[in-house]
């Protein structure tokens, strides 16, 4: 689908239309490494972002790294991204959000120095709290390396409704889109369009200095995240405004969550599988991803994301291949349940 061009907002004078950026081996020394902070709930689309911006990488004259943390054992968004020429470091041990900021600087001085990365991009877990996140990235002892040049909310269309109804994940999902500076509402090519315009005017009266903007439709490029001004001064008034009101807090949403991690050891009917996704308890597994083997094709191996209940399965052609497993996600999920239900598909009702 051709991309609508992303127009200065005459409305945000902030955020202007990009051009290519040029930069001397001078100029970076003087420089701190700009970081882009890509915020979204569970399978909303931050991966396929990513992914996305890999191929316009060299537009900004900078190396990219990538900085992923997930919320189950295994990362499949990172094997998602994983190419030779990408640096991409994970941060381990749940949610960014309460890893010590120590490992979240660690990753980036990593890219940084090791990698030789001129340009960072963070994807924290769809269930990370975007304000301790952010407070991690905006600490004084940070800014004297990093800047913080752009926060990217990805707010997915077609599960908004279901997310909406559960208050805590509702507050997360409304923080997000307030410290966003560009908030992209994904799906809407899939998701009912009432739903998409009901969520976009949420976003506009949420955070109306944002840059909104539908995906697939249009997708902004880095230079267009980079032509903004840092988003620090920002968010320190924020932190100082909030400090003066501060209000007791609650624990984090990922606090209810469980996830259980399943390796495939043999192939499995593609049918039985798909109805497994169809069936899952909405209210149990938010999210399901991995990779699988089917019967009779495997030599194969293929992608799945499931959240809420929406899947897909694509055929992953990259080599070498990730070994087959499945990672679910979701509020008081029984890990020994859905352990049981995957053991089933792979040897029968007998097992």
């Amino acid at each position: 689908m051709p991309q609508e061009p992303i127009a200065p907002d005459t409305a945000n004078p902030g955020h202007p239309a990009a051009g290519p950026l040029e930069t001397t081996v001078a100029d970076r020394v003087q420089e701190r490494t700009p970081v882009i902070l890509v915020t979204g709930f569970l399978g909303a689309g931050k991966t396929t972002l990513i992914r996305r911006w890999l191929s316009e990488s060299p537009m900004t004259g900078r190396k990219l790294g990538v900085v992923m943390n997930d919320f189950g054992t295994v990362n499949v968004d990172a094997l998602l991204v994983q190419k030779p020429d990408l640096p991409v470091t994970e941060v381990q041990g749940g949610c960014l959000c309460c890893a010590p900021d120590q490992d979240l600087s660690r990753a980036v001085s990593q890219l940084v120095r090791d990698q030789g990365c001129g340009l960072v991009v963070i994807e924290p877990s769809g269930l990370a709290d975007p304000v301790a996140t952010l407070d991690a990235l905006t600490d004084p002892d940070e800014l004297r390396r990093f800047e913080l040049r752009a926060v990217v909310a990805v707010v997915d269309a077609q599960a908004y409704s279901e997310t909406a109804g559960d208050e805590g994940t509702w507050q997360m999902l409304k923080a997000q889109i307030r410290y966003a500076d560009w908030v992209l509402v994904s799906k809407c090519d899939v998701a009912p369009a009432p739903a998409v315009e009901r969520l976009l005017e949420t976003c506009r009266s949420l955070n109306p200095s944002a840059q909104i903007r539908r995906m697939p439709r249009v997708v902004p490029m880095l230079p267009d995240l980079l032509a903004g001004p840092p988003t620090v001064q920002a968010l320190a008034l924020e932190k100082e405004l909030a400090e003066d009101s501060a209000k007791p807090t609650s624990p984090h949403v990922h606090a209810r969550y469980r996830s259980v991690t399943f390796r495939f050891p043999l192939a499995i009917q593609r049918s039985a599988f798909e109805e497994f996704l169809r069936q899952l308890d909405r209210t149990e597994v938010v999210r399901a991803k991995g990779f699988v083997r089917f019967s009779g094709r495997s030599n194969e191996i293929y992608v799945f994301q499931s959240v809420y209940g929406h899947f897909v399965i694509d055929e992953y052609p990259a080599c070498p291949h990730p070994e087959a497993v499945a990672v679910l996600i979701g509020p008081a999920l029984d890990p020994a349940k859905y352990t049981a239900q995957l053991q089933r598909l792979v040897w029968g009702r007998g097992r």
